[in-house]
């Protein structure tokens, strides 16, 4: 590319006047200003070589871009002014000119008021470098090399004043950093390319969210898992994923965390449950972690949905349920039936042989008690294979019972209180809700040492929930690692029915277990709605 000045030069050797002082800073100005803007590299280097021979007044301006490839120095031409052969400027050996060579090995500049005249500097070896008798160069600077060189020439010798040297040096260092800049823009634009596609091509939803919780990335697995377009989000509080009750909790416990640092679900993962844009909620695993960006702190959350998971296991659950509720009902139907039989026989034989005055009589008695124990012991594992009947006493008679058995067992005060409790659906909702009570009232005893246990059950139109709240002396710090079978099945039972098992320590003292389950038509109903 070539551009064309008006010759019209200032032949005195001294140092710039005013006027060229004034122009050399407000280009300087001038070029700060269109590098901020971050106009195409190509243009501002036309802009560059055609102001440095307007400023200095010279007859030619060439810019060149250094390149490495297979050890071989060679030099891109950028951009030309006030020649006129392009293709001979294009065909150039660049490395071969000493002066250019001086200029890329110091970081000042080579000056020369006269080629030829007694130093080893001359222009570069092509006719449309012949009219010119002086010149000066300087390096753009590069982080370990220089990126290039401006190198200026005028048809008369000249003595280049130091002001004039240090405007191509200032110029210079300006080209350096804007080639600084594109190439870190460049960079950034292949490394957020690089990651919107991981971003869209991830299977598993990706969110990030700033310290208020407002949501600042919502990919496209996200997407389809939770309904919503990136628009719709984007900016929005991440409590619209979330159902009740964790979307009253939610801003509190990024206030908390920021304040005391106790974390909850951040750097961990564990299943939680989400809401979709139509209101209908799903069971979701998620993983939380934090960055800091901008000075500020931020966090990421993985999401899968497990519906289809949480499916086939209630599916194999219920397929086990059935074959438990067969056995036990043939031991108690079948087997029992049939030692309570061999069991009247075996009295009346005992009898019968007492009369006679037999020997036998003895081994009759015995075999009687055997066959009444093995009676006993069937009925017994028939029971304890056989659920609870919740269709004839309900989840609330069974926890009361729960709660009154507790205290005969355990020497503790139990307390059951109800409030608008739900009616489950699904009787199996009802089993492992129960079971959870029974083992979280096992657990504050055994491992609590609680003298007083309340056990709660309650529902909202969002959620119900089964509550059970201890006097005891916690969980320890590490308890979630340390945590036994007991703990897992409670939290395996409470996945199934899509729940969420929220386990923590109270101020005021003992330990906190809540079964949250939020509500959908197909979970419970309300006596008041």
């Amino acid at each position: 590319m070539t551009c064309r000045t008006k010759n019209t030069k200032n032949d005195s050797a001294d140092l710039p006047d005013a006027g060229q002082l004034e122009r050399q800073l407000e280009t300087v100005a001038s070029l700060a200003e269109l590098f901020l803007k971050g106009e195409d590299i190509e243009k501002v280097y036309d802009l560059v070589s055609g102001k440095i021979t307007e400023v200095l007044q010279l007859d030619g301006c060439l810019v060149l871009e250094m390149n490495n490839r297979e050890d071989e120095e060679s030099y891109h031409l950028f951009s030309a002014c006030g020649f006129c052969d392009l293709k001979q400027l294009e065909s150039t050996k660049w490395p071969d000119n000493a002066q250019l060579q001086e200029a890329m090995a110091s970081p000042g500049v080579v000056a020369v008021e006269e080629f030829g005249n007694g130093n080893t500097f001359s222009p570069p070896d092509r006719d449309c470098f012949r009219e010119f008798r002086s010149g000066m160069s300087t390096q753009i600077p590069g982080t370990h090399q220089p990126r290039g060189i401006i190198a200026v020439y005028d048809r008369k010798p000249r003595r280049y004043s130091e002001q004039e040297q240090a405007f191509l040096i200032t110029v210079a260092n300006m080209l350096a950093g804007a080639l600084t800049r594109e190439e870190n823009e460049s960079e950034l634009r292949e490394s957020e390319a690089r990651f919107m596609a991981i971003l869209d091509t991830a299977v598993d939803g990706i969110i990030t969210i700033d310290a208020r919780g407002r949501i600042t990335l919502f990919n496209q697995a996200a997407q389809q898992i939770f309904g919503y377009s990136e628009d719709e989000v984007l900016g929005e509080n991440v409590r619209i994923l979330m159902p009740e009750p964790y979307r009253g909790e939610h801003d509190q416990y990024l206030r908390d965390y920021a304040s005391t640092g106790r974390k909850k679900i951040i750097g961990s993962g564990r299943e939680m449950t989400g809401q979709r844009k139509d209101g209908k909620t799903f069971p979701l695993y998620l993983a939380v972690s934090e960055f800091h960006a901008a000075g500020g702190r931020s966090y990421t959350g993985i999401v899968r949905d497990i519906s289809n998971q949480r499916r086939l296991e209630q599916e194999v659950l219920r397929i086990s349920d059935h074959e438990r509720r067969r056995i036990g009902q043939d031991l108690h139907d079948g087997l029992g039936q049939m030692l309570t039989g061999i069991g009247l026989m075996s009295r009346s034989l005992k009898k019968m042989l007492e009369n006679e005055n037999s020997k036998g009589a003895e081994q009759a008695a015995e075999i009687t008690r055997l066959i009444r124990k093995a009676d006993e012991y069937a009925k017994n594992l028939s029971r304890g294979l056989l659920p609870v009947d919740f269709e004839v006493r309900g989840l609330v008679t069974s926890l009361e019972r729960l709660a009154a058995n507790a205290e005969r067992l355990f020497g503790i005060t139990c307390h059951f209180a109800e409030d608008n409790p739900p009616a489950f659906h699904d009787t199996t909702v009802n089993e492992h809700l129960f079971r959870i009570a029974q083992e979280a009232i096992s657990n504050a005893v055994k491992h609590g040492m609680a003298g007083e246990v309340t056990l709660e059950l309650f529902a909202t139109p969002e959620f119900a929930c089964l509550r059970v709240v201890d006097d005891g002396k916690g969980f320890p710090a590490d308890w979630y690692e340390r945590k036994g079978s007991g703990m897992d099945i409670m939290q395996f039972r409470a996945q199934l029915i899509g729940a969420n098992l929220d386990i923590r320590n109270r101020e005021e003292g003992g330990a906190e277990l809540s079964c949250i389950l939020p509500r959908t038509e197909a979970v419970y109903r309300l006596d008041v709605d």
